[in-house]
């Protein structure tokens, strides 16, 4: 009977609502780690140019957009440079996050001078809240769609199955 009046009641939200609010969501945190991002490679560059060329950062970070799923990441990767056919060449080696929200700083910070090891770990205690946030998110997502197919397909099990 309460499902039946909650069903009814015209201010409850539908499961497009709480889709829409999710993707609201996603939208803001992205904005925000986007910020976040520039505002790192803003603060690296200034910071390289006062320091010496053996203290040069090798640490980059950037957002991967998952279009289909409502998602994106935050990566850091390693710069390196290699050599081929006679010229030099950039190259990022993505590190692994390992699990849970957070890069291990020991790997990641490996041989990389103070300034920047300060600045990095300073980003990615805010990565990590976004990550989170975006895993729960996709989690209620999850949830939801679930719901929804669960709930269109029916539960239309004869009467005698449920009693048994």
């Amino acid at each position: 009977m309460k499902n039946e009046q909650a069903n009814m009641n015209p201010s409850a939200l539908s499961e497009e609502d709480v889709l829409g609010w999710i993707e609201a969501k996603v939208d803001q945190l992205y904005a925000e780690a986007k910020v976040l991002v520039d505002d790192y490679w803003r603060r690296l560059k200034a910071e390289q140019n006062r320091h010496a060329g053996s203290e040069k950062a090798r640490i980059g970070v950037r957002i991967r957009r998952r279009e289909t799923c409502l998602s994106f990441s935050i990566e850091w990767f390693r710069m390196a440079m290699i050599r081929q056919q006679g010229q030099t060449k950039p190259i990022a080696h993505y590190l692994k996050k390992g699990p849970g929200y957070h890069y291990p700083m020991g790997r990641l910070l490996q041989g990389e001078p103070e300034w920047e090891a300060v600045l990095i770990e300073e980003l990615e205690t805010e990565f990590a809240d976004i990550r989170k946030q975006i895993d729960l998110l996709g989690k209620i997502r999850d949830a939801v769609q679930g719901y929804r197919k669960a709930t269109r397909s029916g539960f239309d099990m004869p009467t005698d199955k449920i009693l048994d």
